[in-house]
């Protein structure tokens, strides 16, 4: 008989790695571990609720523990990489978990700061600001423009233990994103891709689990469904999934 997994307060990324996840049971425990997780930390729920209030940005709650493994697992320095920003959620959680997690997290952003890919008008870089004021966090750093402009993939070539892809959607711009940024990713460090389980075992309905076109340039470029050299599949939480730097 199946069982669900008991409540969690606490879990380290190898545990996570190590959780099933081959059959719709296995991804409902999971959903359901992580927002036990979520429900365990005050400063998810407080700066969540301003993101669904105010719309802020998308994604799930059940995210923000996802981060905080893998930020956990890491040394106490980091430089974080975020490709599309929207309003600032992201980056906002990364710097709330600088403080949670005692390290010291350099953010950074690539995003046009305007209403590419069918987000509404918005004063983007005003909303950056808004959500880190208000959590009174620190303000990171933007490099503004397309991440698939040649000037820009030369302003944000770094070393980053974390890299973080939400930009454009379309097919050609993921394929360019994940030619471009993992590369820039630490022997060690992981590379996080968002909207991109379509095709994983064990979906369920009632979740949202990508974009067609996302999944299908993640899958051409990285395990489990295409070998690749450098890179280690972790597994997904609903439509984030994580890869680790090997090589």
């Amino acid at each position: 008989m199946n069982t669900i997994i008991l409540i969690y307060t606490d879990m380290t990324l190898e545990e996570f790695k190590a959780l099933p996840k081959n059959s719709e049971w296995d991804q409902k425990n999971i959903t359901y571990v992580f927002l036990e997780l979520y429900n365990a930390q005050p400063e998810f729920i407080a700066l969540r609720t301003f993101v669904e209030e105010h719309a802020f940005g998308f994604g799930e709650k059940v995210f923000y523990p996802l981060h905080k493994m893998v930020i956990e697992s890491l040394p106490n320095d980091i430089k974080f990489l975020e490709i599309g920003v929207f309003r600032g959620q992201t980056l906002a959680l990364i710097k709330l978990l600088s403080k949670l997690c005692s390290k010291n997290i350099d953010v950074y952003g690539v995003t046009p700061l305007d209403s590419t890919d069918g987000h509404w008008e918005s004063d983007y870089a005003n909303d950056v600001k808004i959500i880190h004021d208000k959590f009174n966090l620190e303000h990171p750093t933007i490099i503004k423009g397309l991440s698939t402009d040649t000037d820009i993939i030369k302003e944000a070539k770094d070393m980053y233990d974390i890299v973080y892809v939400d930009g454009g959607h379309s097919y050609e711009v993921v394929k360019s994103d994940l030619s471009n940024y993992p590369q820039m990713i630490k022997h060690g460090g992981y590379l996080i891709i968002d909207d991109c389980a379509n095709h994983i075992s064990g979906c369920y309905w009632g979740e949202f689990w990508g974009i067609e076109s996302v999944s299908k340039a993640v899958d051409e470029f990285l395990p489990p469904k295409t070998e690749h050299p450098n890179f280690e599949y972790i597994g997904n939480v609903i439509h984030n999934r994580i890869w680790k730097r090997l090589k």
